[in-house]
């Protein structure tokens, strides 16, 4: 199997990525005809992952058991946030990723078929309709009226509250300087007053590590799906903005402080020899932000995105023998940071 939901991030010009990591939409759905996935019994779970399989197959997508995957490339999956842990030790459970676009989905997990998206940069618009493409395909091959719809309460979900369009979009954005210079509790609290979920996530990291903060709408948004979209766009765009002009800020005003995150993260890329994987966060925090702001350079900005995922990575037992994971992080770090530096002009800061 392979898809680019499963690869590391391809150089290109993403809009916002500077600050925007990345876009995510969900579409749930259920099947008419079957109970939701808690009530299933474990026969009737199976014949319809069969049935829904063959559908995404038919839809153009590599379809594997997870049980037939190798372990390091499952443990890709959970750690990109493709698929939770658990989902992923069922040997039985549905892997399907798309070949050409950032698609995946699964299969009785909440709901019966979860068709996921995500696209490096805000690109909200474009992932929903990469979605939605690979809904109508799914649905083309099960049959018409295969979903569980109702005239009134939209598309039917396992949570009587989340019935309706079946729509989830998150925009993950990397806010150091907000972080650094205070100003992200009354940033953030801003759009949770405008009614979007906000956590500070990734990869399963502590909350907040590495600055990294998921803006939401909650599953309950009852908005058509393009003004949903919409909205949560302006308000990570108006997020981003923010970001931008508190680097400003601190590189005209209080730039000892910025630089020196940068130049620590630098120092501990190029010479640490044990690091923890909330370090890790951070550290490759701080180089993001360095490159960003075109203060480092030798890596691009997709190289230093990857890292989170790299070195957030769980041991696979593959490697030396007798190095512990903190060893492992480090010689990672050094080698994916090989040549990083800063621009001429902060070299003697």
């Amino acid at each position: 199997m392979t898809g680019p939901a499963a690869n590391p991030i391809p150089v290109g010009d993403y809009p916002g990525f500077d600050v925007i990591v990345r876009s995510r939409v969900s579409l749930e759905r259920n099947v008419d005809d079957a109970p939701f996935p808690h009530s299933l019994r474990k026969v009737e779970a199976a014949t319809l992952a069969i049935r829904l399989a063959q559908a995404v197959k038919a839809a153009g997508f590599e379809v594997s058991r997870a049980g037939e995957l190798e372990p390091r490339f499952r443990a890709n999956l959970v750690q990109r946030e493709l698929y939770s842990r658990p989902y992923m030790l069922d040997d039985d459970n549905v892997a399907a990723l798309c070949p050409d676009r950032g698609l995946w989905i699964a299969v009785n997990d909440s709901n019966h078929l979860s068709i996921r998206a995500s696209r490096p940069g805000l690109e909200l618009q474009a992932g929903w309709n990469d979605a939605v493409d690979a809904e109508r395909a799914v649905s083309l091959a099960l049959g018409e009226g295969s979903w569980a719809f109702d005239s009134e309460l939209g598309y039917l979900m396992s949570e009587a509250a989340f019935c309706g369009s079946g729509l989830s979009a998150s925009v993950t954005l990397h806010a150091p300087a907000l972080v650094i210079s205070g100003l992200a509790e009354a940033a953030f609290k801003r759009a949770m007053e405008a009614g979007f979920i906000v956590a500070g996530s990734y990869s399963g990291i502590t909350a907040s590590a590495g600055s990294l903060f998921d803006i939401a709408l909650p599953k309950e948004w009852r908005d058509p799906e393009t003004s949903a979209l919409g909205r949560l766009e302006s308000a990570a765009r108006t997020l981003a903005e923010y970001e931008r002009r508190a680097r400003e800020m601190l590189l005209t005003g209080s730039w000892w402080e910025i630089l020196d995150v940068i130049g620590r993260a630098a120092g501990s890329a190029a010479g640490a020899r044990l690091v923890s994987r909330d370090e890790a966060a951070e550290i490759a925090s701080g180089l993001r932000l360095g490159i960003a702001c075109g203060i480092l350079e030798g890596i691009g900005l997709e190289s230093a995105t990857e890292l989170w995922v790299s070195l957030g990575a769980q041991s696979t037992g593959e490697e030396k023998q007798d190095e512990p994971d903190a060893a492992r992080r480090a010689r990672a770090m050094r080698h994916a940071c090989d040549g990083l530096h800063f621009i001429e002009r902060y070299r003697n800061v």
